[in-house]
């Protein structure tokens, strides 16, 4: 049976796709990547020097708590304290050790080694090694440079700069081990020059400088088939560092230029291919996953205004259309009232190219960027998501702000926020949205798995009201976690759905993969009515059939959640991962009560409950940290006709 598996996964995953995976663990094997990629010393760049450009807003203007902000992570840097993942922050030094994990002090292989020789899942989690190394605190000091003006923070980047170089030989060790990191990398180099060289549009293009782009293009470039194989964002990441890097070397008239106009074009040509195959026509894209998509987003505006920066041709209307329906998906899925959002598929703390100080998990300032570069309109009124604006010259450097930005638009008609859709169905990328009031929503996500899923999330609800996340999703935590966990977070269990036979409904085949992949039975079905709107979907796995149906009224206050359930063998178990709370339950017969200060949910079913009891969940909001949170699980024994189990949820107006 797995070996059938394995054969229907590989012919979804694609066989080309699945060749060229084989392809590259061949070259690694037989040392063609030594051969094609020696080690050499890694050019150091040019030391900035000089003054400042003055940050683009005076001090009355700029919000005090992003100033302060930035700096207070700046000169934790300076003083040899670092963040990884946006939340534990260690003392490692200035500059630090950069093969050093300081959660296990374990080190990772340095760069006397070709990194083909590394092997990113002994020992300690990989990603700690390279949080430091994608050179995010690049930008981070720049910003603080110009908003202080003081030297110490651009002494401090030429530090980390040389630091780096230095023992971080091209091709050395495990910080050239992923293109995508190397891709990273070198776009967060390219933003602080572009900062620090301010107020020239285009950051100078220096020997050293070009050296340091060019390593890196050609680390990308030889492992491009791979990432195209991914079907994910290392495919758009490392097409974007192509064209960017390639056409800033190529306008550099330098020695590198050749070769940049020749990594530009395979930049651009990937960039088309990647966009059009892993964005699909509701905006939905291949990875299922709001952090994922940020990362999309942010990677698709680097390339956006470089493009206008370099003064490139446009992309194709379908590029530019698929970008435009990429922003339109992330703001749908966006809470207004918080800037956060569901917790969905993988999250691997990746927050890149920002250039603000809001929180990991406000959404706002990517979305904003977004649909300022993709449709011409900013998504939200003025706010601290605006910083990146200011940063990039977007946005006026008055306090009239938008008012400038359009002028075929008045500054009111931006500020009035579109009414929402009562329903909104992104059908191509498996999702079902509720949305009554701005206040009040909910996520039904559909097994529509075109691309390999992370998670197994089949009818999974994520319930919203009033900027709280009542009914949640698990995350994913981390990559190279304890068995236990990485068999939890990604598993059925971590999601607000129905759980067969104590049975996953798709067979786990690898550390990021699960076999034979869902399909809803018919496509999901939507009734638009003003007073009660309702989306049913339905799936069957090998040990079950699960159908789902969402309803809530106009005042987005009472939500009523029905799950019809058969054809499974033994028990099912229904969970309700709860927002943190002091959550009473009571229960009667075949009914149950559980109530807070956020919801009240009474629970019905047409069989006995077997168990119905509150247990220890896990949820995980940022890379490498969980937390625990209540999940009420439903028991109900099997029986010859289907289980009918009904939820109700009363919401405080």
């Amino acid at each position: 049976m797995r070996v059938l598996s394995q054969l229907r996964t590989s012919k979804q995953l694609g066989w080309r796709n699945c060749a060229a995976v084989f392809a590259h663990r061949v070259a690694l094997r037989a040392g063609l990547y030594e051969h094609q990629l020696p080690l050499m010393p890694c050019p150091i760049p040019e030391l900035l020097n000089g003054q400042p450009q003055p940050a683009p807003l005076s001090s009355d203007f700029w919000p005090v708590t992003s100033r302060k902000q930035c700096l207070a992570v700046a000169d934790a840097l300076l003083s040899g304290t670092a963040t990884w993942f946006s939340h534990e922050s260690y003392a490692v030094g200035s500059p630090p050790d950069w093969f050093l994990d300081p959660a296990s002090s374990q080190r990772f292989q340095d760069g006397a080694q070709h990194w083909s020789r590394c092997r990113p899942f002994f020992g300690a989690d990989i990603k700690r090694c390279w949080e430091l190394s994608r050179w995010g605190w690049a930008p981070l000091l720049i910003r603080a440079w110009r908003l202080s003006g003081d030297q110490r923070y651009r002494d401090g980047f030429n530090s980390w700069c040389q630091s780096w170089c230095q023992v971080n030989p091209v091709n050395g060790g495990s910080n050239w081990l992923c293109g995508q990191e190397a891709s990273i990398r070198l776009l967060h180099a390219l933003q602080a020059w572009q900062l620090a060289d301010a107020p020239a549009q285009l950051p100078d293009s220096s020997s050293q400088r070009a050296a340091f782009a060019a390593a890196h293009l050609q680390r990308i470039a030889a492992t491009e088939r791979y990432a195209q194989a991914q079907d994910n964002n290392h495919w758009t990441s490392e097409s974007a560092a192509l064209f960017i890097g390639g056409s800033w070397l190529a306008a550099s008239a330098g020695p590198h230029a050749a070769a940049g106009r020749r990594w530009a074009a395979e930049g651009r040509r990937a960039l088309e291919r990647s966009v059009a195959r892993l964005l699909m026509a509701d905006g939905s894209f291949a990875q299922h996953s709001l952090t994922y998509h940020r990362l999309l987003l942010d990677t698709l505006a680097q390339v956006e205004l470089w493009r206008r920066w370099l003064n490139l041709p446009p992309f194709s209307k379908r590029f530019q259309e698929c970008c435009l329906a990429a922003s339109h998906w992330f703001a749908a899925l966006v809470d207004p009232c918080s800037g956060d959002g569901p917790n969905l598929g993988s999250n691997d703390g990746a927050c890149v190219y920002q250039l603000h100080s809001q929180p990991y998990r406000d959404f706002r300032p990517t979305l904003q960027l977004s649909s300022l570069l993709f449709s011409g309109q900013p998504a939200l009124a003025p706010g601290p998501w605006d910083e990146p604006l200011h940063w990039l010259a977007l946005i006026s450097s008055s306090a009239e702000g938008f008012g400038a930005l359009s002028p075929q638009a008045t500054a009111a008609s931006l500020l009035v926020p579109q009414p929402p859709q009562a329903i909104e169905l992104f059908a191509h990328g498996g999702y079902g949205l509720l949305r009554p009031t701005s206040t009040s929503w909910a996520l039904l996500r559909l097994p529509v798995y075109r691309f390999r899923p992370a998670h197994s999330d089949p009818l999974h609800l994520d319930l919203w009201h009033q900027g709280v996340n009542l009914l949640r999703d698990g995350g994913s935590y981390a990559y190279n976690a304890e068995a236990a966990d990485l068999a939890y977070f990604p598993g059925i269990a971590s999601h607000n759905s129905v759980q067969f036979d104590g049975t996953e409904p798709m067979p786990r085949l690898g550390r990021f993969l699960w076999g034979d992949w869902l399909q809803l039975e018919v496509p999901p079905q939507k009734e638009s009515g003003k007073a009660a709107p309702s989306i049913t979907a339905a799936y069957r796995c090998p040990h079950g059939r699960h159908q789902r149906r969402v309803q809530v009224d106009s005042s987005g206050l009472r939500w009523t959640i029905t799950d019809h359930c058969s054809a499974f063998r033994d028990r099912l178990v229904l969970r309700w991962r709860l927002c943190p709370s002091n959550w009473q339950l009571s229960t009667k017969d075949a009914s149950a009560e559980l109530c807070s200060l956020h919801a009240k949910i009474r629970m019905e079913c047409n069989q006995p409950f077997q168990r119905l009891e509150l247990v220890e969940g896990w949820e995980s909001l940022f890379y490498a940290h969980k937390i625990s949170l209540p999940v009420l699980e439903l028991e109900v024994a099997a029986v010859p006709s289907p289980v009918l189990i009904t939820t109700h949820i009363a919401l405080p107006a």
